[in-house]
């Protein structure tokens, strides 16, 4: 098992820290891509020193790109996994748009993905969301999740980021 770790800008975005010392425990290889919003809630220097590894997140680096990194990125792992995944980056795939390192990763990746959906309960419980998700879905990707709990936000709900430990268990 080879994993691609997308980690999108959500306040549940530090529990991929967790996801991360899961993957070194049980030595599973792993890339991960972090998108610019992640940033905002957990800095690079943080996912690097605990994944020591390189953190993807430039669609349009010269190092990487020379040889194609967006398609090498998609292609080279057997599992690709979102987690978190925010309503943005569901609705951005599910229409097709791919305009950074983590859309364009999974708009050319040649299997199923693995979205972990982490947002408020309104956002998730959204038709536009639902919508998008159903599209996904139809192309045969896989939800975890959300549960239902308390949310960052101070609500209750679904919305809620599947724990870290769950997550090996439903990958297929």
């Amino acid at each position: 098992m080879k994993i691609l770790l997308i980690i999108t800008g959500s306040v549940g975005c530090y529990k991929s820290l967790d996801l991360i010392r899961i993957f070194e425990k049980q030595n599973i290889d792993y890339e991960i891509i972090a998108t610019n919003s992640t940033f905002e809630f957990i800095s690079k220097l943080l996912i690097e020193g605990i994944s020591k590894k390189r953190i993807y997140s430039e669609l349009f680096d010269l190092d990487m790109e020379k040889d194609i990194g967006h398609i090498k990125l998609a292609r080279d792992n057997t599992h690709l996994l979102v987690y978190p995944a925010t309503a943005n980056i569901i609705s951005k795939f599910s229409q097709g748009i791919c305009d950074d390192l983590a859309s364009t990763c999974l708009i050319a990746a040649n299997k199923k993905i693995h979205f972990a959906p982490a947002m408020n309960k309104e956002m998730w419980a959204n038709p536009v969301i639902q919508r998008n998700v159903k599209i996904c879905k139809d192309f045969g990707h896989e939800f975890i999740g959300p549960d239902s709990g308390s949310l960052a936000c101070g609500e209750y709900g679904s919305g809620r980021l599947v724990e870290p430990i769950e997550i090996l268990g439903q990958l297929k």
